[in-house]
């Protein structure tokens, strides 16, 4: 009767686990990555919300950059987009 396994035996568990994590951990790496840039997306697009409802209160103007863009908040909380100028001046 056979109690434990023999060195080959656990080496070639080792190689195949060895194997696998090499194929997973980059996959998990790439989603990890994924899901913080949308919820940065995500934490912006909330901030914006939130800007525009507090101008619409306020019954002011104001302008907010989120999401790569400037955005122009009138004070009925209407919502104007334009493009952020790389003029370094």
């Amino acid at each position: 009767m056979r109690k434990a396994f023999t060195l080959i035996e656990l080496l070639v568990v080792m190689v195949i686990m060895t194997v696998i994590m090499g194929m997973v951990v980059p996959q998990g790496s790439k989603l990890l990555d994924s899901f913080q840039t949308r919820l940065k997306v995500t934490k912006e697009k909330q901030e914006l919300s939130k800007q525009k409802s507090v101008s619409f209160l306020q019954a002011k103007e104001q302008e907010v950059e989120a999401l790569g863009a400037i955005y122009k908040i009138s004070n009925k909380g209407v919502l104007t987009k334009r493009e952020k100028s790389n003029d370094n001046n």
